[in-house]
């Protein structure tokens, strides 16, 4: 499973649909500051983008693919 470091400024973050349709935990950046998390499915995005908004969001998430 990979787990992936949460950067402290990563800004409010929503659910997109990635390249193959995947759907894709992504903080709407691009280049340097871009932050994503592919995940299975729809719920799967929801619940870590819900997770990510929070006030208080962990260091570090791990997601199983």
């Amino acid at each position: 499973m990979p787990r992936y470091e949460i950067p402290q400024n990563i800004g409010k973050v929503r659910v997109a649909m990635g390249l193959g349709g995947k759907y894709t935990v992504w903080n709407g950046k691009q280049g340097k500051h871009e932050f994503y998390i592919h995940c299975r499915n729809r719920k799967q995005a929801e619940e870590i983008a819900k997770l990510l908004n929070s006030k208080d969001r962990p260091k570090e998430i791990e997601v199983s693919n």
